[in-house]
């Protein structure tokens, strides 16, 4: 630890130069307006410290505002506490993995999926991998637009910091690339990801079984899984259109949300249910949008998570959704924050 301590120095020491070169005023980061670097030059701020991408020289910090902020334009350092990380699993020319960042009681800061640039070159040229199809018409062949669901899906496990950690109900992440979309037609049927944080175990998901009714779901299932949510439990504005899918569970959509008025979709909040109970959250995103943060013509940011009066599985709970491109890392970030108890 003392090598990878003593190799972060160079980057503290070139910070710390920029800032005196430029006379104590705060230098905004990449994607990042002046006002989000705090007005007062020497408030203590909270890195993770790096002189590279990777997770094992990552040291959190508290630098003066006015060092903290040319660190993180320039070195691979982030803000926050540094990151705890799941396994990594390959797409593209990249991976996904889960990480978590949490304060010093444990409370969860952010909850998210990082993925770097090259894992959007090569993606899949498939409609799906085939793990959830059924032969919905009876005549002896699968038609993949039609009889599988799914796309491509990463399970990914969360960090076992997070997991842990008192109070957080998720159990697991799920990845899925969908190359033409998906249903409803005109609505989502554009290539983009959905990135699933579940409260409900794997393998209750992974039970729900192909079949015939809804989105290549067995019948039985569709029905456990479109039974209502209790009022106090469902979000405002959110409806159950019968979107319930295999390996999957019912989609709960904002029927506010722009889609839905036809304005082509770019991202959205979805939340998932399964009988009668809320059993993930899920930020869908298109490729295009990700392409856009990273070409500019996009820009980071956070969007409100319409809540329900009240969770049925106590614990923390995610008020906005994040979605970011890093310069400095060259990498995405889909993040829950700006947790809640309930």
């Amino acid at each position: 630890m003392a090598r990878s301590l003593n190799s972060l120095r160079r980057p503290v020491l070139a910070a710390a130069a920029v800032a005196a070169m430029a006379g104590g005023a705060a230098l905004a980061l990449p994607g990042q307006s002046t006002a989000t670097t705090g007005s007062n030059p020497t408030q203590p701020t909270t890195i993770c410290l790096t002189g590279s991408t990777s997770t094992a020289t990552e040291v959190t910090v508290t630098l003066p505002q006015v060092a903290a902020d040319p660190v993180l334009a320039y070195t691979p350092s982030y803000a926050g506490p540094c990151a705890s990380y799941g396994a990594p699993s390959s797409l593209g020319n990249g991976t996904l993995r889960t990480f978590a960042q949490l304060d010093s009681a444990q409370k969860p800061l952010a909850i998210g999926i990082v993925f770097p640039k090259p894992t959007l070159q090569n993606l899949p040229t498939t409609m799906t991998d085939q793990h959830h199809c059924y032969d919905v018409d009876g005549n002896g062949q699968i038609d993949e637009h039609t009889e599988c669901m799914g796309g491509h899906e990463f399970p990914l496990p969360l960090p076992g910091a997070l997991t842990s950690a008192p109070g957080v109900p998720y159990k697991w992440a799920l990845v899925n690339f969908n190359l033409m979309g998906h249903g409803p037609e005109g609505i989502y049927d554009v290539q983009h990801f959905d990135f699933h944080f579940y409260i409900q175990p794997k393998a209750e998901r992974d039970q729900i079984r192909a079949g015939s009714c809804g989105l290549v779901m067995n019948c039985d299932d569709f029905a456990t899984a479109t039974k209502p949510v209790p009022a106090q439990y469902m979000p405002p504005d959110y409806i159950s259109n019968g979107t319930a899918e295999v390996a999957m569970g019912n989609h709960l959509v904002d029927q506010t949300s722009p889609e839905w008025h036809n304005v082509l979709f770019t991202k959205t909040f979805i939340y998932g249910a399964y009988d009668s109970k809320i059993s993930f959250l899920e930020p869908m995103i298109t490729k295009a949008y990700f392409d856009g943060l990273s070409s500019g013509s996009n820009t980071n940011g956070c969007f409100p998570i319409k809540q329900p009066q009240s969770f049925e599985v106590a614990g923390w709970y995610p008020q906005d959704y994040c979605i970011r491109y890093r310069a400095n890392r060259d990498d995405y970030t889909v993040s829950m924050e700006n947790f809640k108890h309930s």
